[in-house]
């Protein structure tokens, strides 16, 4: 089946080729130490390209591996945060634009569809764009960050010109982009975001990504650098981490939101992980030995 003929379904966000659109706040991120992407919803819309390292960034309970070379989009009023921190020695450049009314977020299109914003004023981006490093996209977003912080008189209108050539770029990716040979793992990490008071099985996990338990076992690994079983604890104990620290839940809630029947079970695996107990962390008394996650 044709690619675009066929991405019945799929969500773009459309944005409107405006002289008013503006950049707001933009630079370069690195982070010397694995950290978690910010837990935020943003008035504006947010534009993160991947310079170096690797993310792991949920919206709207959608999560989305990025390496070097993507472009992300966290769109204006949507909720996204880390659900893994990302690599040490990561870099990025981010760009945070205006909301215009014209806007419209999270549109089904057909391929067909999307092609018709070939022309006329209308941007039709995806949510994860892959670009690559060596291209206009990279130069583009470093002159955005020169500019802005530059002195010039036209700023705020080469500004602008930039950012709307940044949109037709991602826009015109959009429309031309072949199917990704690892949409398996995307489907299944959505899955598990969805559901997280659900502990999948192996032969769940393989189900849902199309293969033998065996062939799944062995490309889950290669591609995530742990076992399914490994990746699922860890994942679920520092959400549950993330949710004793601010004290939405008691440690019984906590163990149950996500998953373990077992208090007494989550508390031990959680003291293994952070070396300090679930209660210390409740009670915001943690012991000098604690092993925290990267959250902020």
């Amino acid at each position: 089946m044709d690619f675009q003929e066929g991405l019945t379904g799929m969500k773009y966000d459309l944005f409107s080729f405006t002289g008013s659109r503006r950049v707001l706040l933009c630079g370069t991120n690195y982070y010397p130490t694995p950290e978690y992407h910010v837990d935020r919803v943003l008035e504006e819309h947010d534009l993160m390209y991947i310079l170096e390292g690797s993310w792991q960034v949920a919206q709207d309970n959608d999560v989305y591996n990025l390496k070097a070379g993507d472009v992300i989009l966290l769109r204006a009023g949507s909720h996204h945060w880390g659900t893994a921190p990302c690599t040490v020695g990561s870099r990025n450049m981010f760009i945070h634009f205006n909301r215009e009314k014209e806007d419209r977020l999270k549109t089904e299109l057909t391929g067909a569809e999307a092609r018709l914003f070939a022309t006329g004023n209308t941007f039709c981006v995806g949510t994860l764009t892959h670009c690559g490093l060596k291209n206009e996209m990279n130069d583009l977003f470093r002159n955005v960050v020169q500019v802005y912080w530059g002195h010039r008189e036209d700023r705020d209108r080469l500004l602008n010109i930039l950012l709307n050539a940044i949109l037709n770029e991602l826009s015109s990716i959009a429309r031309n982009a072949a199917p990704q040979a690892e949409d398996w793992i995307m489907d299944l990490l959505n899955v598990l975001n969805r559901n997280p008071n659900r502990l999948y099985s192996l032969s769940e996990a393989a189900e849902i990504a199309g293969m033998s338990e065996r062939v799944f076992s062995a490309r889950f690994r290669k591609m995530m650098g742990k076992s399914f079983h490994e990746y699922q604890s860890d994942r679920k104990l520092n959400l549950a981490y993330e949710a004793l620290r601010t004290g939405r839940y008691t440690v019984r809630e906590a163990a149950a939101e996500y998953g373990f029947n077992d208090p007494f079970y989550f508390s031990r695996l959680f003291r293994r992980k952070f070396g300090v107990t679930p209660s210390e962390i409740r009670k915001g008394e943690p012991s000098v030995n604690i092993n925290r996650p990267q959250m902020r």
